[in-house]
């Protein structure tokens, strides 16, 4: 059972906790739902200088279109299983079910505010309706395969024209039915979608249907990852995050603004060595390719016809450059996409709403950064000028020849930057 009758719930983030993260959002200006959403909500600042960055809990959908199955609406329906439950199973099982149902803190608030007898109609409903089929349905999508099925489906090597209807009917089930039904088949079926992913993206030559099951199988990790049990998965698994960076191609704008929508959330919401993980995976991909790693990005920003990709690509150039809480390393990764081609390309983007938000949190950023360094080497000239005042640490620990010549280059790369 998720939670007990009564007491705080310990699975529940505190309410301190709670208001920093809030805090937090605010500053992102960003309401991080879940990794199928299409991030409409706009990055404009990432940190606080000289705070080390939290990373936000992960929230679950609140958009309309991508909330998975409706609540079951309370109807007349009393038998044993219903008068049997004690008060505190009804509250137990409600919790786990809304938690089933991938509802996010402010979809349950109201719920748990009904009464007892209305949990108790609505949680003997859901048990009946999940006993019967494996998971609810969707009144518009109504699902035929339970997840063992499509397991069976994906093991079973269908060709390739029933490959591409198996994905979207997989989509579809992955969207729609509870956390429950996605945990069961993430099982076996998530091992399915990689390697039936690596067979295409090893391909080299590929079709037309190549490319359309590639896009299915990115959508249907996208919908896989909708919830905190798949990303735990996703991220589990050393392929995921490879085999997304080797299938972005700016060639497929469409397909390649969900990876790079992906890549962008999981950057932001990932565990605390994400960061590393994504540049590691962006690395190999580029070195099987002999391009720079940032290449794909820099090129996808290039498509004036794409917008979204556009803003996209802008929006994870923001979640890598903005991630790292060392100075060193924020300087470096920007530095490298500069000379990758961003430099060139930034002043011919044309501005729209969205990416020129991107852009303004790109361009803050670097100034906060320059002024950071700047700081850091007024601390060191002033040290310099007045040789005889007590250190703040022993003057023999930092040798002072090597760190001034570092401070001064990269004082100096920080102005060249501001030139752009």
């Amino acid at each position: 059972m998720d939670q007990a009758s009564g007491g705080e719930d310990p699975n529940k983030p505190s309410k301190k906790k709670s208001n920093e993260e809030e805090g937090k959002n605010k500053k992102l200006n960003i309401h991080i739902k879940t990794l199928a959403d299409d991030m409409r909500d706009r990055i404009t600042s990432f940190r606080k200088t000289g705070l080390k960055k939290e990373k936000p809990l992960i929230q679950h959908s609140t958009d309309p279109q991508t909330t998975p199955t409706e609540m079951p609406l309370p109807q007349p329906l009393f038998d044993d299983r219903s008068l049997n439950l004690s008060e505190k199973e009804i509250i137990d099982l409600f919790e786990k079910m809304m938690e089933d149902m991938n509802l996010n803190e402010d979809r349950k608030a109201p719920l748990r505010g009904k009464d007892l007898s209305t949990k108790r109609e609505m949680v003997v409903q859901y048990i009946s309706a999940t006993s019967k089929s494996g998971g609810l349905r969707n009144s518009k999508h109504e699902s035929t395969l339970s997840s063992q099925e499509y397991v069976h489906e994906l093991r079973s090597g269908i060709t390739e024209d029933k490959l591409l209807n198996c994905l979207e009917s997989l989509r579809v089930s992955l969207t729609s039915n509870p956390v429950s039904w996605v945990n069961n088949f993430g099982h076996e079926g998530l091992g399915l979608l990689l390697e039936a992913l690596e067979k295409l993206l090893d391909k080299k030559q590929q079709d037309n249907m190549d490319k359309r099951n590639q896009h299915k199988l990115i959508q249907c990790l996208k919908a896989f990852m909708n919830n905190k049990y798949g990303l735990q998965r996703i991220l589990g698994d050393e392929r995921s995050l490879l085999l997304l960076a080797r299938a972005i191609d700016p060639k497929q704008t469409n397909m390649m603004t969900e990876i790079v929508k992906i890549l962008s959330a999981v950057c932001i919401i990932g565990e605390e060595n994400i960061l590393d993980k994504i540049l590691t995976a962006m690395t190999i991909a580029a070195e099987r390719n002999n391009k720079d790693r940032f290449a794909p990005i820099v090129e996808g920003l290039e498509n004036h016809e794409a917008q979204q990709l556009q803003v996209a690509c802008m929006q994870l150039i923001n979640a890598l450059v903005t991630s790292p809480d060392d100075l060193d390393f924020r300087i470096h990764l920007r530095n490298e996409l500069l000379r990758c081609g961003l430099k060139k390309i930034l002043p011919e983007l044309k501005e729209t709403e969205e990416l020129d938000i991107q852009l303004k949190v790109f361009n803050e950023n670097k100034e906060e950064d320059a002024i950071e360094l700047s700081h850091r080497f007024d601390d060191i000239r002033s040290e310099m000028e007045y040789p005889f005042s007590p250190p703040s640490y022993p003057s023999s620990s930092i040798p002072l020849q090597p760190l001034t010549v570092s401070l001064l280059a990269g004082v100096n790369t920080q102005m060249n930057q501001q030139q752009l």
